[in-house]
């Protein structure tokens, strides 16, 4: 397959002809990243999987799903220490694939879209570069561990996590996509939590796409995701674990941006993160999910005049090298 010149799948953006390009890093999602890329090939172009150092048969499920989908490209498997601008690796890696104009993605393992990206970035006003996610956050909860206590295999890896995992809030949102331009930069920072898409990316969009969000799917797979990040946590990564209070905060409060870590707590069971039923929506799949702008991080207007300033010196400097 030639990456550059494959017009076979296409997105038609105010008469340009405009590809999507995804970036999947992973690490222990063996239970939904098949579901989670075959979903996603029905909109992105090309999906770079860079899998974080798996021992569970992820990296050899997307493997065996790039021979079946020509849209996911396996990047490459690494177990060096998590960082946001790992993603940076792919998207220098694969980027003369991408035109000016098109899309990128920043795909989660376990998120599954609500809103169809190449719908929602059609309407995107090309004055607007960046793409905010309104996340529907699902739970495992009391309601689900009375079933599961009843009969486990309700909540198996090989059940689609649409339908065991139905109730949720929408307390969060994140950049997902971001426009192309070959003066972007973006490069690997030492800083865990920095750098998690490139540098001169301008205006982000006012509307939200809508996505669902599984973090929390089964005792087997909470209990896994636990003790995977157990040494990042450790080193200062997913520091949104790192609560005592986590299931109260989330309950009573369902502001994900209002919260502190405790120093010296890890999370240890999965039955630390069964949450009350009661405090949540439920999922009937209707597609109503009406987002919640209260509980939400604000989208910011323009990128500060810091970051523009920055941002212009890194794009001078990169079309030096």
């Amino acid at each position: 397959m030639s990456l550059i010149n494959n017009d076979e799948t296409t997105v038609i953006v105010r008469n340009k002809t405009v590809k999507i390009h995804s970036i999947c890093l992973v690490k222990n999602e063996s239970d939904i990243i098949t579901q989670t890329l075959r979903s996603a090939i029905s909109w992105s172009d090309f999906i770079y999987v860079y899998d974080n150092g798996s021992t569970d048969g992820t990296w050899e499920r997307v493997v065996n799903l790039s021979k079946e989908y020509e849209q996911i490209i396996p990047y490459k498997q690494d177990s060096q220490p998590f960082a946001d601008s790992l993603r940076s690796e792919p998207f220098n890696y694969y980027r003369t694939n991408s035109s000016d104009g098109d899309w990128w993605c920043k795909l989660d393992a376990d998120e599954i879209y609500i809103d169809d990206p190449r719908e929602f970035l059609c309407n995107v006003p090309k004055k607007y570069e960046l793409v905010w996610a309104a996340s529907f956050e699902f739970y495992f909860t009391d309601k689900d561990l009375a079933i599961y206590s009843h009969d486990q295999s309700l909540y198996a890896d090989d059940i689609p996590v649409e339908d065991k995992c139905r109730y949720y809030i929408n307390n969060w949102s994140e950049p997902r996509f971001f426009r192309y331009n070959k003066s972007l930069v973006w490069e690997k920072s030492v800083v865990k939590s920095e750098s998690p898409m490139p540098d001169g990316i301008g205006d982000s969009y006012t509307k939200r796409i809508k996505l669902k969000h599984f973090q929390y799917r089964s005792p087997q797979q909470i209990q896994k995701r636990l003790d995977t990040r157990i040494q990042a946590m450790q080193d200062g990564v997913f520091l949104h674990e790192k609560r005592k209070d986590w299931k109260e905060k989330l309950e009573n409060n369902n502001d994900a941006t209002n919260f502190s870590f405790d120093k010296d707590y890890l999370p240890q069971s999965w039955k630390e993160r069964v949450v009350d039923a009661s405090k949540f929506l439920y999922d009937s799949r209707d597609g109503n999910y009406v987002i919640d702008e209260e509980a939400l991080p604000k989208i910011p207007i323009s990128p500060s005049i810091y970051s523009k300033l920055i941002s212009k010196i890194l794009r001078v400097l990169n079309k030096l090298k």
